[in-house]
């Protein structure tokens, strides 16, 4: 599996007496700038890459291995905008059919109370509380149709973008673009202090690919066995910077084991049948950030064999917004431990909320491993529920929005992977009134860990009916 690992540059060295940050800035800029012109010739003038790369060569003074890196990180933004354009017609889909149906619904309702008007005289009492219920609805309505009629105007556009093959991506985000407007909003002093930092984000990484059949497993940046980092300089800057650039001691606080090893070389057969040495690829990327440079090194390392069963159990995780209930039971289904991780959600900043999520898998799977069970999780898609936001209320809102779910099953399929152990997810529906009415009071559970315990039970009939 591939795994990226991250160091900060801490010993930038001099180089033909120039910084060589000073270059890192330098290519970054003219690496951002290039992947635009790229941009503009292959996915706006519809020029193949192939055709632009001799061009590319020679006018901009880049190697061939540099322009790979340009077309791949390239190619990765385009692939992940089309992507999400699909989810964003999904989800825009979903939102439509179920605000229509909330249209038709209140419409019959605004016309059952516009009869029961013109049947109450006007000096009845209940004449002016339907009234005014009559008008509310009326304008409830009328809101409704009008964020229909927007949606449904984004659909058509995205609809036509899909059809033309059209491609619309914003180089340096596009919720930084649109700060420009709101300068004072947005703490700048004015519109070039806003630009300074709208370039910086437009020119802040640039990537290096890397290939299993060169020498350390990247020819444009070198990391031997000393671990010195050596850059390969683009052609354009050759003259003023040399061939290569130096970074002595990059150290990587987690991986080190995997990038020592991929330095190592082993014997293998070219297509012709010729003995070639062969290293694990690695693929950099630099990213100047507010403390200084940091380099991503993405290497392919090992994946642990499973090491948990449900021969003895298993490790059940009902998750709610705010905590995980999690209840283990033995092969028979007996609960043995049920306990509860709080992960405090309101008033927090995402990352935060994702290192609490992180933290407290990581605690599950530690667990897991311990006991050799495997974890069953609930399947989960709030697409749909998602979609409903506005016609919850804002509590209900609040509590979907605020626990980052997608970001749950990612991070607890990643982690299990590097730990040996099998993560598998179960249909939740009524899982917590089965779980209530059969163990709780039974095990005296919290309803939460009597759901947990449930959809355990319930996994572990059907793994052993063949069904899951």
């Amino acid at each position: 599996m591939l795994q990226t690992y991250h160091t900060k540059i801490v010993n930038i060295s001099q180089h033909n007496g120039i910084l060589s940050d000073r270059y890192l800035l330098e290519y970054a800029e003219y690496f951002g700038r290039l992947e635009r012109k790229l941009f503009v010739q292959s996915h706006i003038k519809g020029a193949s890459s192939s055709s632009l790369k001799n061009t590319f060569l020679t006018q901009f003074g880049i190697t061939a291995r540099q322009f790979n890196s340009l077309r791949m990180q390239l190619d990765g933004k385009v692939s992940s905008f089309n992507e999400k354009r699909k989810l964003d017609i999904h989800e825009l889909r979903s939102k439509t059919s179920y605000l229509q149906k909330v249209i038709n619904k209140k419409t019959t309702q605004k016309e059952k109370l516009h009869q029961q008007l013109q049947k109450t005289p006007q000096t009845h009492r209940l004449f002016s509380n339907r009234l005014k219920k009559y008008r509310n609805l009326k304008f409830y309505l009328h809101q409704k149709k009008r964020r229909l009629r927007n949606l449904l105007q984004k659909l058509e556009k995205l609809h036509v973008d899909v059809t033309n093959k059209k491609i619309r991506i914003c180089f340096g985000s596009k919720q930084l673009f649109h700060k420009q407007f709101h300068v004072e909003e947005n703490a700048y002093k004015d519109h070039e202090d806003w630009r300074k930092v709208w370039r910086e984000a437009r020119s802040s990484q640039f990537l290096v690919i890397g290939s299993k059949d060169e020498t350390y497993g990247n020819q444009s940046a070198i990391y031997d066995m000393k671990n010195t980092l050596r850059l390969r300089v683009a052609n354009q800057f050759t003259d003023k910077y040399g061939e290569y650039i130096e970074f002595p001691e990059v150290i990587f606080p987690y991986g080190q084991e995997w990038l020592d090893k991929a330095k190592d070389s082993n014997m293998g057969l070219t297509r012709s049948g010729r003995l070639q040495k062969y290293y694990t690829s690695i693929t950099y990327r630099f990213i100047k950030q507010e403390k200084g440079w940091y380099v991503n090194a993405t290497v392919e390392r090992e994946t642990p064999k499973v090491g948990t069963s449900n021969l003895n159990g298993l490790i059940g995780i009902d998750i709610n917004a705010g905590f995980f209930a999690i209840c283990e039971i033995d092969r028979f289904g007996n609960p043995i431990k049920s306990w509860r991780i709080d992960i405090p959600m309101y008033s927090r900043r995402k990352k935060q909320i994702m290192a609490s999520i992180s933290d407290a898998i990581k605690e599950i799977l530690e667990y897991a491993v311990l006991v050799q069970k495997d974890v069953m999780i609930e399947k989960l898609n709030f697409s749909k529920k998602k979609t409903q936001l506005r016609e919850k209320g804002p509590a209900y809102a609040r509590m979907l929005s605020g626990f980052a779910y997608s970001t749950f099953q990612q991070l607890i399929a990643a982690k299990a992977k590097k730990v040996g152990v099998r993560v598998k997810q179960v249909n939740p529906a009524y899982t917590s009134q089965i779980g209530q009415m059969k163990f709780m009071a039974r095990y005296g559970l919290s309803s939460h860990a009597a759901a947990a315990q449930f959809f355990c039970v319930d996994g572990l009939a059907k793994e052993i009916n063949g069904i899951i």
